[in-house]
C-alpha cells in the first residue's frame, strides 16, 4: 500500500490522503446508499473471499437483528480520517480510515466469505436521521452478533508479552475468585518475578493505553454480547480473561505495587471494572449514572458522551431520551438534563455539574447553561454515594418545585449560608509524585485548614500539652467530621476509631511539621497507627480535591468543602428536589450562576429546614409530613442561568 492522491469532495474541507494499491486504478464512482427499507432494520457487509494485501470487495445486505442472519460486530477505534483506504462496495468504491482497513485486510479469509457489521460502512454517515436511528439499535446489533471483535489495531506486537502473561498466570484459575490471602499472593509474585517482568510490567502499560480503552463507544459494543474477543496479531484473548486479570490487579495493594501501571493504564482499568458491574440483562443503570461512570472516556463528537450509551441504559432512559444528530452538542445536553428533571421531578442532576480540577475553563461549551452538566469534560466523585448508610437530606423535601423556562432552570428553596473563606492549599498529587512529597503537601493542606478553623474558634484543635492521641472533644468535632465525612458515613465505618485517628495526624502536624521545607520525623511516617491515620485522611482529601473543592468557612461560622471557584459571598442553598446543598453565585441582574453540589458540615441532614419549619410554628411530631414541609417551609426563588 502506498499513500494515493489528495482526494476532497469538497475543497474547503481538509486534505484526505488515499492508501493505494500499487498500479491499481482508482474507483469509477463513489458508492451511494439506498434507503432502509424499514429503519428499525440494518445492513451489514458481506466481504468476499481474497488474497491478502488484495482490494476488499463486498456488497452491503438489509436485514433486521434476530431474524437469523449469521455475523460478526467490529469494536475499533476509527483512527485519523484524513488517511482512509477504498474499499469495494458492488462495483463502487466506499472510503474507510486507515485502521479499519487494515482490521479488514486482517479478518478476510482466503476460502470463506465474512458477514460482518461495520459502523463506517453499514450506517449512512452522512444521514443524520439514519444515524440517530441506528443509535438505538446499536445494543441489538451487537448483542445478536455471534461475536463481538474487538481490533486494537495493525500493530498489536507491544502488547504480546502482556496478554501472554495473563493468560498464563489466570491458567490457574483458583486465582480468580479465591480470597487473596497472603499465600495465594505470595504465589503470584513468585509467578511474576518468573515471567522476565522487565518486559511484561511495560507490556501491560501499553495495552492497556490503547485507545480503545478509552473510546465512548466501545463500552456499549464491548457489554452487550458475552461471546467478546480482543485480536491482536498472533494472540487471541476473551474480554472476560482480561477484566478477570483487572479484577484480580486491583483487589490487592501489594499486586498493584507489584505490577504498577501508568496513570492512563489506571484510568483504562477502572473502564474494565465499570464493564465487570454492568450487567446487560438486568442494566438497572440509569442513563444519567451511565454518563458519569464513562466520563474518562473521549468522543469526537461530544454528543457520542450520551448517545453512546442509550442503548445499554435502563429501558425507561430509552424512551425519555432519544438521539437528534439534527442537534447541537449544547442542545443535546440541555435536552437531557431537562429529560432527567422532568421524568424524576427531582434536582439530583445539579450534583454532576463540576469538573475534576474544579475550573471549567477547559470546556468547550462556553453556551452551557451552568446548571447542565458539561460531559465533555472528565469524571470527578459525587458527594452522594450507595456505600452510605445514611443518605444526604440537606432539603428533606424530595419532589422538585418549580420549572424549566428555555434556557433557565427556576428552583425553589432557602439561603442556608454565605461562603466566608475558601483555602488556598489543595491537596492534589500527582500520580508520579514521591510519597514523602505527598506527605508535606497534605500537611500543608490540613495546616491551613486548622489556622482557618483557629479564625473562628478559640478553641485549640490540639493543645500545646497533648502530646499523645486522644478522642476529640466535643467543639473540635465538626472539624474532623467535615474533613472525614464520607468515612464517617460508610456503612462500615467506626466513628469513634476515625475521630481518634484525625486527632493523632493533627497531633502530628502541629507537633512536628510546622510549614514547607521542614522535614518529616522517620518515626512518624514508620508508625503503623500514624500511617493508618494517614491513609484514612488521604483518601477523604484526594476524594475532594479530585471533584475541584477545597476546605471552607462559611458566614455563619460552619466548615466544609466547595469549590475551588467559590470565593466570599457565595450562597450556599438548600433547594427542593436536591439532597446536597449546591453553590450558587448571585449575578448583577438577580439571578444565579450554578457552581457545584458542596458539603457543610451542620446542614446536610436537613438541620436548617427543621429550623425554619420549627419557627413556623410546626409541631417536631409532624415535621416528617411533606405536606406541612411544602405548607410552612420557605419559598425562595432562585432563577439559575
Amino acid at each position: 500500500m502506498a499513500l494515493m492522491q489528495v482526494y476532497n469532495e469538497n475543497p474547503e474541507d481538509e486534505p484526505v490522503y488515499i492508501l493505494a494499491i500499487e498500479d491499481e486504478e482508482p474507483p469509477p464512482k463513489k458508492y451511494h446508499y439506498k434507503p432502509l427499507s424499514d429503519p428499525w432494520n440494518f445492513r451489514t457487509l458481506y466481504i468476499e473471499p481474497g488474497a491478502p494485501g488484495s482490494r476488499i470487495r463486498g456488497s452491503l445486505l438489509e436485514s433486521r437483528p434476530g431474524d437469523g442472519v449469521r455475523y460478526v460486530a467490529l469494536s475499533y477505534v476509527w483512527g485519523s480520517p484524513q488517511i482512509v483506504a477504498y474499499v469495494m462496495v458492488e462495483d463502487c468504491f466506499s472510503l474507510v480510515t486507515a485502521n479499519l482497513y487494515a482490521a479488514l485486510q486482517y479478518l478476510r479469509s482466503e476460502q470463506e466469505p465474512l458477514c460482518i457489521w461495520i459502523d463506517q460502512i453499514c450506517i449512512n454517515q452522512q444521514d443524520q436521521e439514519e444515524r440517530s436511528q441506528q443509535v438505538m439499535l446499536m445494543h441489538e446489533i451487537f448483542g445478536k452478533s455471534d461475536e463481538v471483535l474487538i481490533w486494537l489495531g495493525k500493530d498489536t506486537q507491544p502488547y504480546e508479552k502482556g496478554l501472554l502473561f495473563i493468560i498464563k498466570l489466570l491458567a490457574d484459575t483458583s486465582y480468580l475468585n479465591a480470597q487473596l490471602d497472603d499465600d495465594l499472593v505470595g504465589k503470584i509474585v513468585e509467578f511474576t518475578d518468573s515471567q522476565d517482568p522487565d518486559e511484561v510490567l511495560p507490556s501491560l502499560s501499553a495495552l492497556y493505553e490503547n485507545r480503545w480503552f478509552s473510546r465512548s463507544w466501545t463500552f456499549q459494543e464491548a457489554v452487550c454480547n458475552p461471546n467478546t474477543i480482543i485480536l491482536t496479531s498472533y494472540i487471541g484473548i476473551t474480554l472476560e480473561i482480561l477484566i478477570s486479570f483487572t479484577q484480580l490487579l486491583m483487589r490487592n495493594d501489594t499486586i498493584k505495587l507489584l505490577i504498577p501501571l501508568s496513570h492512563e493504564s489506571y484510568r483504562a482499568t477502572r473502564q474494565l471494572m465499570i464493564l465487570s458491574q454492568h450487567n446487560t440483562s438486568n442494566p438497572g443503570q440509569s442513563l444519567l449514572q451511565l454518563a458519569h461512570s464513562t466520563r474518562d472516556r473521549s468522543a469526537t463528537d461530544l454528543r457520542d458522551r450520551l448517545y453512546s450509551l442509550i442503548g445499554v441504559a435502563a429501558s425507561n432512559d430509552r424512551q425519555a431520551f432519544t438521539p437528534n444528530h439534527g442537534h447541537s452538542t449544547t442542545s443535546v445536553y440541555v435536552e437531557f438534563a431537562s429529560s432527567v428533571i422532568q421524568e424524576s421531578n427531582r434536582l439530583h442532576i445539579l450534583e454532576y455539574v463540576g469538573s475534576p480540577a474544579g475550573d471549567l475553563e477547559e470546556s468547550v461549551l462556553k453556551d452551557l447553561p451552568s446548571w447542565v452538566p458539561d460531559w465533555s469534560l472528565g469524571w470527578f466523585p459525587l458527594l452522594s454515594s450507595a456505600a452510605m448508610a445514611k443518605p444526604y437530606s440537606a432539603s428533606k423535601i424530595p419532589g422538585r418545585i418549580g420549572e424549566i423556562q428555555g434556557s433557565e432552570l427556576i428552583a425553589y428553596g432557602i439561603k442556608a449560608d454565605e461562603i466566608s473563606t475558601i483555602a488556598s492549599e489543595s491537596y492534589w498529587p500527582g500520580s508520579d509524585q514521591a510519597d514523602t512529597d505527598r506527605l508535606v503537601q497534605a500537611f500543608r493542606t490540613i495546616k491551613e485548614m486548622t489556622e482557618m478553623v483557629s479564625l473562628s474558634n478559640s478553641s485549640r484543635i490540639i493543645s500545646e500539652e497533648q502530646q499523645t492521641p486522644r478522642i476529640i472533644l466535643k467543639e473540635q468535632q465538626g472539624w474532623c467530621e467535615a474533613l472525614i465525612e464520607s468515612q464517617l458515613r460508610s456503612k462500615d465505618s467506626d466513628k469513634e476509631q476515625l475521630l481518634a485517628q484525625i486527632a493523632l495526624y493533627v497531633d502530628v502536624i502541629n507537633h512536628r511539621v510546622v510549614g514547607k521545607g521542614h522535614v518529616i520525623p522517620k518515626e512518624s511516617l514508620t508508625n503503623p497507627v500514624v500511617q493508618t491515620s494517614f491513609s484514612t485522611i488521604h483518601r477523604q482529601m484526594e476524594r475532594m480535591t479530585h471533584a475541584g473543592r477545597n476546605f471552607c468557612t462559611t458566614k455563619a461560622g460552619r466548615l466544609g468543602w466547595a469549590s475551588k471557584r467559590a470565593k466570599e459571598g457565595d450562597i450556599v442553598a438548600l433547594l427542593y428536589g436536591s439532597v446536597v446543598p449546591i453553590l450558587l453565585r448571585p449575578r448583577q441582574d438577580g439571578k444565579y450562576e450554578c457552581l457545584e453540589a458542596c458539603y457543610i458540615h451542620g446542614i446536610m441532614d436537613g438541620e436548617v429546614v427543621d429550623e425554619e419549619l420549627i419557627a413556623n410554628g410546626i409541631p417536631e411530631d409532624e415535621m416528617e409530613d411533606e405536606a406541612k414541609w411544602k405548607q410552612y417551609a420557605p419559598m425562595e426563588q432562585f432563577a439559575i442561568v
